[in-house]
């Protein structure tokens, strides 16, 4: 659950010194990038929306628009957002950003300390209705722009199956899981598609299993993970 302080301070300098290389490239890429998206379709260039962030305080994320302006939104039937292969809500230009290009921007929060490059990626502010026994696990820590539920399937797999990989994670994360988590989002960046999880459904049954087993009760874990009030530790 705690890993080193030395693994923290790695991390959060990678965070900063990868920030701010993309941030440079975003300066030479966005204004291009904005032309394409309000050629194609009227409205802001940045889609913003409120996220969870470690603890369950909400911070501000940004995208590249991807939709049609005020498209509406669409969920799941077990209340997560759906995410078509073909969703008529996404524009031309939108569904090439959608290849990882439209969380670009999110650098920016990385940079404030809301995000990480490895991490759980964030969930909307009302989804701690949906959490239950381990779940809680995922607000432990601090969210990423890539996880491990994204190189395992990412939309393919059912929501409470994400937050199953994203609780192990928060268990298991290491500088070795970093790593193998970060080159296989490249590969994915780059069109390869595997079929091979990093981790398996049993490695992620016997750790969650072995948690659960010293915790009190769901609302011991929601209580020990979900602090939203800024002014809490």
């Amino acid at each position: 659950m705690k890993p080193a302080p030395q693994y923290k301070a790695f991390r959060r300098a990678v965070d900063v010194v990868g920030a701010v290389a993309v941030i440079a490239l975003l300066a030479v890429l966005t204004p291009f990038l904005a032309l394409a998206i309000k050629l194609e379709s009227p409205g802001p260039v940045f889609f913003g929306c409120d996220r969870l962030g470690r603890y369950g305080k909400p911070f501000r994320m940004l995208k590249f628009r991807t939709m049609a302006h005020n498209a509406p939104e669409k969920f799941n039937a077990d209340g997560s957002r759906l995410v078509e292969q073909r969703d008529a809500r996404v524009t031309r230009v939108g569904a090439i950003l959608r290849a990882g290009f439209d969380e670009l921007p999110q650098v920016f929060s990385i940079l404030r300390g809301n995000l990480s490059f490895i991490g759980p990626r964030p969930d909307d502010v009302f989804a701690t209705s949906m959490y239950e026994g381990t779940d809680w696990l995922k607000l432990s820590v601090k969210p990423g722009l890539t996880g491990l539920s994204q190189v395992s399937g990412r939309n393919d797999l059912p929501y409470k199956e994400r937050l199953r990989h994203d609780a192990y994670y928060a268990l298991r994360r290491s500088l070795w899981l970093d790593a193998r988590i970060l080159l296989r989002t490249v590969g994915v960046l780059l069109g390869a598609k595997s079929t091979r999880r990093l981790v398996s459904e049993e490695q992620i049954t016997a750790a969650l299993s072995e948690f659960q087993a010293a915790q009190d009760s769901n609302a011991a874990l929601r209580d020990r993970f979900f602090r939203p009030d800024p002014d809490s530790t």
